[in-house]
């Protein structure tokens, strides 16, 4: 890494103030008895991270009725590895977000820019 990228990389995680936990999700040995195979939900972090929001007008079908859309990116260090579909919890101001990887992170040399898909739980 060049002296200018660590630079720019202090620069940028200097203004992180909130914290992602990885999970991902991987199969357990086969019980002896049953011969089933449990998932089980590996978690990793906290890292520093910041998320990022962005709202849009999305014009419909009818130009009257135009709807938002909203995009939410975190920003957090490229040593991590991130795929697609990682569940990702990030704590902000108090608060547990949870959200999923919902494609391939942009990797640079200071951060990489994951985009995210909230992952809660509607009951209604």
């Amino acid at each position: 890494m060049l002296p200018q990228t660590k630079v720019v990389k202090r620069a940028v995680e200097s203004i992180w103030y909130d914290e992602a936990t990885l999970i991902t999700y991987a199969d357990d040995e086969p019980d002896p008895d049953t011969g089933i195979i449990k998932t089980v939900a590996k978690r990793s972090g906290p890292y520093p991270c910041r998320l990022s929001y962005k709202t849009l007008p999305v014009a419909g079908a009818n130009e009257a009725l135009a709807t938002l859309e909203q995009t939410v990116t975190l920003f957090i260090s490229p040593d991590l590895i991130i795929a697609a579909g990682t569940d990702i919890d990030v704590t902000r101001q108090g608060r547990t977000l949870q959200f999923t990887a919902a494609g391939v992170p942009a990797l640079y040399d200071s951060h990489q820019e994951v985009p995210l898909q909230h992952r809660g739980k509607y009951h209604g």
